[in-house]
């Protein structure tokens, strides 16, 4: 998988998050989604670390808090951004 596409992906999960979401919540919100979708992909947590900080420059300390985290600690933590927003 090159680093465009996964680019595009967070980029996407960023333009694509509802307008009365922060923008920490935004970035926390595609930080969860990349890590779970990359995941999914079959990168190794190494590499998608790297990316986010390195290439994406996404916020180290929420890249560390959720990069470890399995499938379904990653889709409540996107359920609780989506639940603020809808609040």
């Amino acid at each position: 998988m090159n680093k465009t596409f996964m680019s595009g992906y967070y980029q996407g999960v960023i333009e694509a998050a509802p307008a009365t979401l922060s923008a920490a919540k935004t970035e926390q919100l595609a930080i969860t989604m990349t890590i779970l979708h990359l995941r999914h992909a079959g990168i190794n947590i190494t590499s998608i670390h790297d990316f986010l900080i390195n290439d994406l420059h996404a916020n180290e300390r929420l890249v560390n808090k959720y990069i470890n985290l399995n499938a379904d600690d990653l889709e409540t933590a996107q359920a609780q951004v989506m639940a603020i927003a809808f609040n």
